[in-house]
């Protein structure tokens, strides 16, 4: 799938799912595609999507933030 053919599907998928704008590791796996597992592996890795842990056992992302970090990684074909 091209990157703008993602973007344009997570467009749609906000629309139709209205994601809010924080959410938890499983609504962000869930908007991005990936699993949960992607995404804590990239927390460890500190190579993913920025996130807030306002306390040690939680995590929540911005949608602002998801889709920026969407469009630092597209690559032009």
């Amino acid at each position: 799938m091209t990157p703008d053919a993602l973007l344009a599907e997570l467009r749609t998928a906000i629309e139709a799912q209205n994601f809010p704008e924080i959410m938890t590791p499983a609504q962000a796996a869930q908007f991005l595609g990936v699993s949960e597992d992607y995404l804590r592996d990239h927390r460890k890795r500190r190579s993913g999507p920025p996130y807030s842990q306002p306390a040690s056992k939680i995590v929540r992302y911005m949608r602002s933030d998801l889709i920026a970090w969407l469009n630092r990684s597209r690559i032009a074909a």
